[in-house]
């Protein structure tokens, strides 16, 4: 397994507004970013041997050891509040911890399309629902499985054309906000696996298109999406950088790009930054 360095900032329990009592054990943590935000992915590493998993906003995180590092990714929702939330290490006897996240303001954009791409008929609503609750009920599994090899790796080298959080109108009306990133690139651009995983979800939807699901294991997904050509099939192991698709223009699309998602746990996070947690440099 290839070598990931991490950038690290250590916080004693009591910058991290712990209230502990004297004679308490204390633990050093490490974890970034610095200022935790609405959408950001949290690296919690080098965690006591004894810490079988971690509670964090209503949900438990896996616990699993990587390039040497005994870690936890938690997500925190863009809906989350700022202000101090418990995170809970089960399996050791510790003070409660409690996590700072900051706030962050996201960008608008406003987006023409066609009308049949946001007034939907009740037979293509319908259709609409099955599959975000197909998608959601994939990227929302678990796989105790630690498939990760190495350092993640962009999809494909393009340009942000729209990032992560980004609260969308089209036509004027609002949507729920960007849940990955765009990367603009020409139709039939090779798409890489940013990780060894494995292929989950393989489907044509009438809003994100031609798309692809990888489960990394331990509560990690990656979502490849507006794709024009697939090259793998569901059930199958691919390698980091693997090329598993061809970008595209399918789905609701003004244009062509790769959109790439990441969820932890089920919540979706900011793809740039789990790449700066966990990525190549």
């Amino acid at each position: 397994m290839n070598r990931i360095t991490f950038l690290t900032f250590t916080f004693i329990l009591g910058m991290l507004g712990i209230v502990s009592g004297l004679g308490q054990p204390t633990l050093a943590l490490e974890y970034q970013p610095t200022y935790p935000y609405p959408g950001a992915p949290v690296l919690l590493k080098d965690l006591p041997q004894g810490v079988q998993r971690i509670h964090f906003l209503g949900r438990d995180f896996a616990v699993f050891d990587l390039a040497g590092h005994r870690i936890a990714l938690l997500a925190v929702p863009l809906s989350s509040k700022p202000g101090l939330y418990p995170i809970t290490l089960e399996g050791v006897r510790l003070p409660t911890l409690k996590l700072r996240v900051y706030p962050k303001k996201y960008p608008e954009e406003h987006l023409t399309v066609p009308e049949r791409m946001v007034c939907y008929s009740p037979r293509v609503l319908a259709r609409i629902k099955r599959e975000i609750k197909l998608i959601k009920t994939t990227v929302s599994g678990f796989t105790p499985e630690v498939y990760l090899d190495g350092p993640f790796v962009w999809p494909l080298k393009g340009r942000l054309s729209s990032p992560f959080g980004l609260r969308r109108l089209f036509n004027g009306e609002p949507r729920s906000p960007h849940s990955g990133i765009d990367l603009a690139a020409p139709v039939g651009t090779p798409v890489k696996a940013a990780n060894r995983g494995r292929v989950v979800l393989v489907g044509d939807f009438y809003l994100p298109g031609k798309t692809l699901i990888i489960d990394h294991g331990v509560g990690i997904y990656t979502i490849y999406a507006h794709l024009s050509r697939f090259r793998v099939k569901k059930g199958q192991i691919v390698a980091r950088g693997q090329v598993i698709a061809l970008s595209g223009c399918t789905g609701r699309a003004t244009g062509p790009h790769l959109h790439f998602g990441c969820y932890v746990r089920g919540i979706k996070i900011d793809p740039q930054a789990l790449l700066r947690l966990l990525g190549a440099r």
